[in-house]
Formats: structure tokens, C-alpha cells, sequence
């Protein structure tokens, strides 16, 4: 048996050698955890602000924080442990206890993570919003409290979701692409969405997910014999509540058997699309909530379809119904002009009004799959939908109105035998009513520019910034009148920006027009008689309540119109929750690296963890003493003007490329770079003594004797290009810095380490006081033991972490030999001061005795 084996075995574990892994895989995972932990710093702020702001908390926040902080520190911790070699697996034990106290203490309940793959309404069962969507659960409460007809429909679970992105990477790539991104970063923010829209439509469906969506699609056509397909429509968490998410994910109208996992994969890929991100920002959604089960549900074969308003969002109780022939997808998406009717509430229920639309397109189902758009102009003089058939459909939004006890948003379509199918049906988005302003009498001599549908009540002015289409959104000023051809669901990702929207075409039960309630944005639609009169850079007002648009800034309108105001969220047990979450999490009692209760044990909640695995990996980079034989035989040497030799390595990015000597110019890393600078800094003194005191020589000379410490050794250097560890040997004192300065402000750093010298223990104390001045001078945390000086400055932006090492590159040339020349306390003060006046070379010490005790 080999000697090495042998030793293995006679050896006790702990006095074992562990392997050493390559620095480059160290410095990855180091990388990695920086990251992760900036993530998890920044989903906990977001979280309690969360908490504190009056944004609504959808179905599904509080598991969706849970998986997002859990999982960052579970990353944490592996990534530690594989850095260190296979140390510190307690950190994972204590993080798996936290996580289960979480579970049960807050949660109340395991978190939702498996389940059936496919639901079918039950009779005696509702189907549960968190497993289905708000979407699909609304529609199963219509089919069992109520009459009222319900495509046959099945919905492929939120276990689904999350069994495909698990299975296929999405869920990791998501994660990895928006942890840190900026959704106003017009240029990146696009291509992130697009990359992610991409992933989701390239991967297979995992098979037991696609078994079981075609099993339940050939059981549904079982069930409901028909010529046409189905449509596969998101049901996600988070839409059809408090916030609508109105037109911003998929719908795929009539799928046959062939395109359904295809006609799958895009309903949840288009969680990913851009203004689906920055609807869900705005309303104070993260990005993990938007889970998304999919409803699919048998076609029906539309005469004529649209969608009812139980109240008219302009005002009062009457309800508002727009009509088409064909398909609704051209009301909601707001492409065409539908007809509007509004059907009275009060007294005998009677039509009071018909504005006609376009009335001869119509989209329809292709037998089998696909969609067909007609002209029918011979119908083009005939009302989509008779009044008969208003006052009955006007008649299923107030019973839907009474059943869920608020007003209600229907999508509904009717058959060729007259009957009325529900198809969606969600809280109504009202503007108050307190919001209208006052009878305004009308001005001949200022007639409006033009008169269009209301479609948003309120009252905006500002300059007039026309689009041909939706692809110029990023160019929209803020505080300007959108004018657009059509009111499309795109929109949404300006309204946070625009004082008004003005559109040619669409509707006021449009998607929208939804969204622009949502968020108090003036809107008016069906203006395309007038459009002609807004030209780009005109000063305009918009009364969205009475659908008109006036020249200039109509002061006394807007004195009169009260500001918009927020929505307040409800109270509910879900923000109640996501509040003990956070107050469980968020606490921070290890703060001490140095104590000995700085241990996994005594992590109490998530951030301790967090914490204790970020100071840890600090510290293992930090410690690095040894490169492998391998490493050093890749190192080259640093080509420069000082006498000292130093050796780099390049982790990624820190040289310019090539093999031999290096020259400061061919140094890519910032942060080396930065320490070059101080390091050769002219005003310095680089070679000879920095002064001569007889008894702090004599000291060296014997203190060199007594040991095997050597002037000169070479230096290591490790960079990357925010990264460097410097390594040095210089004047038989011990010096490393290492630093990252990035774009995470939160992980930059620049951390100092100098111990040793070899004048006598009183001096070189002595020397790390004037060290510590210095240090503290420039901004510093800095901690003296003795000889040595720790100094740290962290959490600054990259400039401010590159000029501090430039402060340490010329402190530690400066301090080469000093020791020899501190007597006592005041001559280490004289030369800090000399230091920080910017006298590097102690000029205006020289001839000076040195202060005496």
C-alpha cells in the first residue's frame, strides 16, 4: 500500500490535508456568491417595502419570496462549501433547519411544490387560485353558483409551471437573467425578455407534462364533440385580481391537438415579454409570482361575441356592452371600433344607447385550427347583437355582479342558437366616482379639437407625441399625450410615464383601457376622425370622462379635476403572511467576524446565514496562501520599475493576452491597475532606506539573524478585471489586499491585511499605528492588534473602491522599512500626518530628530 495511503488511514480526519481546489474554481464560486448574495439583499429590501407600501399582495407572493430567498441561500452555502474544499457543511444543516421553521411557523403549511399536472372542474370541489389561477377558479365558481354556460375547459396546474421550468433549465436561466436587471434599461431589459420569450418556445415539453396535457385535450374532445379547437389562455396567479395584467400575456385561439404543447409553450412564455416585466413592476409584482398555470377550453363557435361592463367605468350603474361579429379578440385587443351599447339598470331594463362600430370584419374559427378574418359587408348595416340580446347579456353581468359582490369585467360570445357562453370574468377596474368632475357647460368659443369614447376618466394636459405603431415606446417622453392608431395591450408599458392616451381606434372595454384605470391614466378611444388635429409638440388637454381632447392647457378644467389617487390594496391574510416572512427573515444578529459565537449554530435567521457565507468566502479568497504547481507555472511576470518581483495570474479578463512578462500596460484590471498607480507613485521613495535611526538598524540586523525571513520575495498576484488579490513579501513585513470593485455596489470592497517587519516589537507596533492613522484617515475600518493591521471599506461604488487602492499602494511603499524609524507613538503621528498632507516621501520630516518620549 502507497505511504500516502497509509497515512489516510493512521491519520485522524481533522488532521487531514483537504484538497486544494484551483484558485480559478474558487474565485467562481467566490463570484458566485457575491452575486447571490447582493440578489438576496435586494429581494429583502424589495420585500419590505413590499410590506410597507400600499401595493397589493397577489395570490402566490408569499411562497414565491419564500422560494426566492431560500433558494439564494441555498446556493450560498453550496457554493461555499465547494469553494472551501468540503468545509463548512454545517452552514447547510442550519439553513435546511431555518427553512423548515419557515414552513411550518409562517406558511402554516408545506409550500406548494407538487401536485396533479392537469384539473377538471368538480361539481362539489372548487378549484383552488393558487393551484389554477384566479382566471380559471372564477370561471369553475361560474359554472357551479350559477345558470350561466361554461365552455367545457381543463387547466394545466401551477405544478405544471413549475415541472417545465424546473425540468428545462428556464427556471435556473430566468432567474440567473433578472436577478439583477434593470427593467428601464430599454436596450438590455429587451434583450433579456427576448432571449427568455426564446428559451421557452425552443425546449421540448417534458414528456410526463406532454402525456398528460394531450390525455386531458383527447378527453375534453370526448366530452365536447366539435368541429373546431380549443383555446389555450394564461391563468396566471397573479392576473385577474386586484391587478388585471389586461392584455399583457398570451392567447391562442383554436388549437387542434398538433400545435397544443407549441400553443402551451407560448402562453408561458409571454410571462417573459418586456411589458408583462413592467406591467408587473409598476403594480408591485416580482417577476417570481407570476406563475402561470394555462386554461384550455373548447372554442365556441362565435355568431357574435365581446365583452359587458355589469357598470359603465365613466359612471353610474348602467351597464356597457361592446359587440362583434366573429371573435372578441379584436374588441380586447383594441383593433377595431365595436359597437357600444349601454343597457339601463334602473326602472324596466331597456337600451338607452347604440354607437355603431365596424361592423362588416369579423374573426372567426377555420374548421379544425387556425383563425380566418371576413369582410361581410352585406351585414355591415345590421347590429352585431339585437337589443333583445343586449338586455341579455347586460342581464349575466349583474348576476355576476351580485354573485361576487363587486362590478365585473365579462368577456362572453354567442353561439348561433342565441345561447351565451362566459368566457372570462374578472373585478371590474373602476375609476371613483368621486373622481368626475362637475357638469361643465359647453364653450362655443373653444370647441374641443375632437370628440372620442371615454374610455379612462380623469383629466391630463401635456405635449402631443404621435406613434405610427407600438415600436417606438421607449422614445415617449414622460408627462406627454400618447396619440396611436390603435389602443394595443403594449401600451402598458408607458402608462407609468404618460399623462394621457389618445387612441384612433379600440374600446373602452379594451385591454387597455383596463390598464390605463388601473392607473388613473386619462384615456379616450375611437378618435379617428380627429387625430388629424393633434400634431407632435401640441399642448392639449384630455377630459377622459367626457371623451374630448382640447387645445392648450385648459387651466380652469384641470383647477377642477381632483388628483388622481392610489388604490389601496385589501387587507388580507396573504400581506399579513408575506409581513411574518419577512420579520423572520430579515433580522441580523451575527455582526461580530471576530467573536466566537460567529458560527452556522448561532445563525438565527436567513440573512445570518447569508451573512455568515458571504464573510466566510471574503475571508477564504482573502486567505489564499498557496497557488498550485500548475497555477504557478502560469503566472507571468510583472515587467515594471520597482525592484520588487511580482507574479500575476489571470483569472479572467485581468491581462491582455500572451504568454511571457507583463507590463502595467498590458494590465486590464481595474483594481490591480488602480494599486499599480499607488504603488509607482513618483512622489515615493522606491529604493534605499526611508530613514536610518542606529538602534532600529541594529535591531533589523539582529532580528534578521534570528530567522529565515528574506528581503525580496516574489509577490502573487491574482486579478480579474473588477478583481485583485496582491499578495506581498516586501521588507520582512507581510501585506495583502484584495478588492473587487464592480457593478454591484453592494459587494465592492477593498480589504488590507500588514503584520511583521523586522525592527523590534515596539516599533513595528508602532508602524501599524501610523497604518491605522493613515487608514482611518482615507475612510477605512480599520482594527490594531499589535503589529497588525486589518482595514476595511466596503459597500462603495467601483470608483470610490479604485482610489482607495491607490491609497493602499502607495501606503505600502511608503511603510517598506519604516519600522526602523518609529522611536514612539508621536513619531508614527508626525509621519501620519505627513502622510495624509500628501508628503509620500516624509520630505518635510528629513533633518528632523525624531520626537523623544
Amino acid at each position: 500500500m502507497p505511504l500516502t495511503s497509509r497515512l489516510k488511514k493512521i491519520l485522524p480526519a481533522a488532521r487531514r490535508r483537504r484538497a486544494l481546489l484551483p484558485v480559478v474554481e474558487r474565485f467562481r464560486h467566490f463570484r458566485t456568491i457575491g452575486a447571490a448574495n447582493n440578489a438576496f439583499l435586494e429581494t429583502l429590501g424589495s420585500l419590505s417595502e413590499r410590506v410597507q407600501s400600499g401595493h397589493p399582495v397577489q395570490v402566490g407572493t408569499v411562497v414565491a419570496a419564500f422560494e426566492s430567498l431560500t433558494s439564494t441561500a441555498e446556493a450560498m452555502s453550496e457554493n461555499l462549501v465547494a469553494m472551501s474544499g468540503g468545509r463548512y457543511r454545517s452552514v447547510r444543516q442550519r439553513l435546511e433547519q431555518l427553512t423548515r421553521e419557515l414552513e411550518t411557523q409562517v406558511l402554516g403549511l408545506r409550500p406548494i411544490e407538487y401536485g396533479p399536472l392537469i384539473f377538471w372542474p368538480q361539481r362539489d370541489t372548487p378549484l383552488r387560485p393558487e393551484e389554477v389561477g384566479p382566471k380559471a377558479a372564477r370561471l369553475d365558481a361560474v359554472a357551479r353558483l350559477t345558470r350561466m354556460r361554461v365552455p367545457p375547459f381543463f387547466v394545466v396546474s401551477v405544478y405544471a409551471y413549475r415541472l417545465f421550468l424546473e425540468a428545462t433549465g428556464i427556471h435556473d436561466l430566468a432567474t440567473e437573467r433578472l436577478m439583477t436587471l434593470d427593467l428601464q434599461d430599454g436596450e438590455r431589459a429587451a434583450a433579456v425578455a427576448a432571449e427568455l420569450e426564446r428559451a421557452v418556445l425552443e425546449v421540448q415539453v417534458p414528456a410526463a407534462l406532454a402525456s398528460a396535457i394531450l390525455a386531458a385535450y383527447r378527453a375534453l374532445e370526448a366530452q365536447h364533440r366539435s368541429p373546431f379547437g380549443v383555446a389555450v389562455r394564461s391563468s396566471s396567479v397573479v392576473e385577474d385580481s386586484l391587478s388585471s395584467f389586461a392584455g399583457q400575456f398570451e392567447s391562442v385561439l383554436n388549437v387542434d391537438e398538433g400545435g397544443l404543447l407549441e400553443a402551451y409553450k407560448r402562453v408561458v412564455s409571454s410571462k417573459f415579454r418586456l411589458g408583462a416585466l413592467r406591467y408587473a413592476n409598476a403594480r408591485g409584482i416580482l417577476h417570481q409570482e407570476i406563475t402561470m398555470p394555462v386554461l384550455v377550453m373548447a372554442m365556441v363557435p362565435a355568431e357574435v361575441s365581446g365583452v359587458a361592463y355589469s357598470r359603465d367605468p365613466s359612471g353610474g350603474e348602467d351597464a356597457l356592452i361592446t359587440a362583434v361579429r366573429g371573435l372578441a379578440q379584436p374588441v380586447v385587443e383594441g383593433s377595431v371600433l365595436p359597437d357600444r351599447i349601454v343597457v339601463a339598470r334602473r326602472g324596466p331594463a331597456r337600451v338607452v344607447e347604440v354607437r355603431p362600430g365596424t361592423r362588416a370584419r369579423a374573426l372567426r374559427c377555420r374548421a379544425g385550427s387556425g383563425l380566418v378574418e371576413t369582410v361581410e359587408e352585406a351585414a355591415a348595416s345590421r347590429p352585431p347583437l339585437s337589443e333583445d340580446d343586449a338586455l341579455w347579456v347586460a342581464d349575466h353581468a349583474w348576476v355576476l355582479e351580485e354573485r361576487f359582490e363587486t362590478p365585473q369585467d365579462v368577456e362572453w360570445a354567442m353561439d348561433g342558437a342565441g345561447t351565451v357562453f362566459i368566457l372570462q370574468c374578472r373585478p371590474l377596474t373602476l375609476s371613483p366616482p368621486e373622481g368626475a368632475p362637475p357638469g361643465r357647460p359647453p364653450d362655443p368659443a373653444t370647441p374641443p379639437l375632437l370628440k372620442a369614447v371615454p374610455a379612462a376618466g380623469g383629466v391630463a394636459c401635456g405635449p402631443v407625441v404621435r406613434l405610427a405603431g407600438d415600436e417606438q415606446l421607449e422614445t415617449v417622453p414622460a408627462g406627454s399625450v400618447l396619440v396611436v392608431p390603435t389602443s394595443s395591450p403594449r401600451l402598458a408599458e408607458v402608462v407609468g410615464r404618460v399623462a394621457a392616451i389618445v387612441a384612433a381606434s379600440g374600446s373602452p372595454t379594451g385591454h387597455m383601457a383596463t390598464v390605463a384605470r388601473e392607473f388613473g391614466i386619462p384615456c379616450v378611444v375611437g378618435a379617428a376622425g380627429g387625430v388629424g388635429e393633434l400634431r407632435d409638440g401640441d399642448v392639449v388637454t384630455v377630459d377622459g370622462w367626457r371623451g374630448e381632447v382640447l387645445a392648450g392647457a385648459a387651466t380652469p378644467l384641470l383647477a377642477a379635476a381632483p388628483a388622481s389617487r392610489r388604490r389601496e390594496g385589501e387587507r388580507d391574510v396573504a400581506r399579513e403572511t408575506l409581513r411574518q416572512l419577512v420579520n423572520r427573515v430579515a433580522p441580523l444578529t451575527l455582526t461580530d467576524p471576530d467573536a466566537p459565537t460567529f458560527r452556522p449554530a448561532n445563525c438565527m435567521t436567513l440573512h445570518d446565514v447569508v451573512r455568515f457565507v458571504h464573510q466566510r468566502a471574503a475571508e477564504e479568497m482573502f486567505a489564499i496562501e498557496t497557488l498550485a504547481r500548475a497555477e504557478r507555472r502560469m503566472a507571468r511576470r510583472l515587467a515594471w520599475k520597482l525592484p520588487a518581483e511580482v507574479l500575476v495570474l489571470d483569472l479572467g479578463g485581468g491581462l491582455v493576452g500572451g504568454g511571457g512578462p507583463v507590463t502595467p500596460e498590458e494590465v486590464l484590471s481595474a483594481p490591480f491597475r488602480a494599486l499599480l498607480e499607488g504603488l509607482g507613485d513618483p512622489r515615493l521613495q522606491h529604493t534605499g532606506p526611508v530613514g536610518f535611526d542606529l538602534k532600529g538598524f541594529m535591531s533589523v540586523v539582529v532580528r534578521s539573524a534570528a530567522d529565515d525571513q528574506r528581503y525580496g520575495e516574489p509577490s502573487y498576484v491574482l486579478c480579474a478585471a473588477d478583481y485583485v488579490h496582491y499578495a506581498s513579501r516586501l521588507a520582512y513585513h507581510f501585506a495583502t489586499v484584495d478588492a473587487l470593485a464592480g457593478d454591484l455596489v453592494n459587494e465592492n470592497y477593498a480589504r488590507l491585511s500588514f503584520y511583521g517587519g523586522a525592527a523590534v516589537a515596539e516599533r513595528r507596533e508602532h508602524r501599524a499605528s501610523f497604518l491605522a492613522e493613515v487608514l482611518a484617515g482615507h475612510g477605512f475600518s480599520v482594527k490594531r492588534v499589535g503589529d497588525r493591521v486589518n482595514a476595511w471599506l466596503g459597500k462603495r461604488p467601483a470608483e470610490a473602491i479604485l482610489a482607495g487602492l491607490t491609497v493602499l499602494g502607495r501606503l505600502m511603499m511608503a511603510a517598506r522599512q519604516l519600522d526602523m524609524v518609529m522611536v514612539n507613538r508621536a513619531t508614527a503621528a508626525s509621519y501620519a500626518r505627513a502622510f495624509l498632507a500628501g508628503d509620500y516621501a516624509f520630505e518635510s520630516l528629513r533633518g528632523d530628530k525624531p520626537p523623544r518620549q
